[in-house]
C-alpha cells in the first residue's frame, strides 16, 4: 500500500486556519482521497485531556514556556503514534491543524523558550517523522488581534497583546522563508477573502498530493 501524507496548516490565531482545513478535507474527500482532520494539541483522547491541561496551566501562569513545550511534546507523541502514523501507512492524507512548528512559534519566538530544545525534542519524538508540506496561512499581527477579538474560543494563547502576536508573525516568516525542520512550507496570503484562500490551497493540494506518492518514509 502507498504511503499516505501528512499536511498541516499553521498560522497565528485568527489567520483562518480552522475554516480552511475543513474546506481543504472536502475538497480533497470529493476528489475520491481518504482524509483523516485532527488537531493538534489533541486529535486523541489522551492528548485532548493534556491540551485541556495546557491551557489550564497557562491561564493560571503556572507554566512557563518550556513547561508547555514538555507537555505539548508528550500529547504529540501519543497522538503521532496512535493516530497520524498509521493512518499515513493505511495511505490516508492527514490534515492537521497545528505540529511542532506552533511549539516553536508560540513556546520559542513568542514565549522566550529554548528553540534549540524544542528543535531537539522535535527530532526525538518525530524519530524522521516530518510533514509532506506545511501551508502557512499569513496575516499581519494587527488582523489576527481583530479576528480573535470577535471570535473567542477559550484558547489563552490568543489572549495576548499586539506584541506577542508580532513574535509570532516574524517567527512563523522566519520558519517558512528558511524551510524549517526542512521541511516544504506554503505562504498563503490570509489577507485575501475566504474563497480566494480556499483556492490558493487547493493549487497547493493538487501539488502535493497530486503526483506519484512518495514511498521514502517506512513506520
Amino acid at each position: 500500500m502507498e504511503r499516505g501524507k501528512f499536511i498541516v496548516f499553521e498560522g497565528v490565531g485568527g489567520c483562518g486556519k480552522t475554516t480552511q482545513i475543513k474546506n481543504a478535507g472536502n475538497y480533497l474527500t470529493e476528489k475520491g482521497f481518504d482524509v483523516i482532520v485532527t488537531r493538534e494539541p489533541g486529535g486523541v483522547e489522551a492528548s485532548e485531556k493534556i491540551r485541556d491541561l495546557i491551557f489550564k496551566l497557562k491561564s493560571e501562569g503556572i507554566a512557563n514556556a518550556d513547561h508547555q513545550t514538555a507537555l505539548f511534546f508528550a500529547s504529540r507523541c501519543i497522538w503521532l503514534d496512535s493516530l497520524v502514523k498509521p493512518s499515513i501507512r493505511k495511505g490516508k492524507i492527514v490534515l492537521s491543524d497545528r505540529f511542532d512548528s506552533s511549539t516553536n512559534a508560540y513556546q520559542g519566538w513568542a514565549e522566550g523558550g529554548n528553540k534549540k530544545t524544542i528543535e531537539r525534542f522535535s527530532e526525538a519524538v518525530s524519530d524522521g517523522f516530518k510533514p509532506d508540506a506545511i501551508i502557512l496561512i499569513r496575516v499581519s499581527a494587527q488582523i489576527a488581534i481583530e479576528r480573535k477579538s470577535k471570535n473567542k474560543e477559550g484558547d489563552p494563547f490568543d489572549n495576548e497583546d499586539l506584541n506577542y502576536f508580532k513574535k509570532l508573525v516574524a517567527g512563523y516568516d522566519d520558519m517558512a522563508k528558511n524551510k524549517w525542520r526542512g521541511i516544504s512550507w506554503f505562504v498563503v496570503n490570509g489577507e485575501k477573502s475566504m474563497k480566494e484562500v480556499a483556492g490558493d490551497i487547493n493549487a497547493i493540494l493538487d501539488k502535493v498530493v497530486g503526483g506519484e506518492r512518495n514511498d521514502r518514509q517506512n513506520f
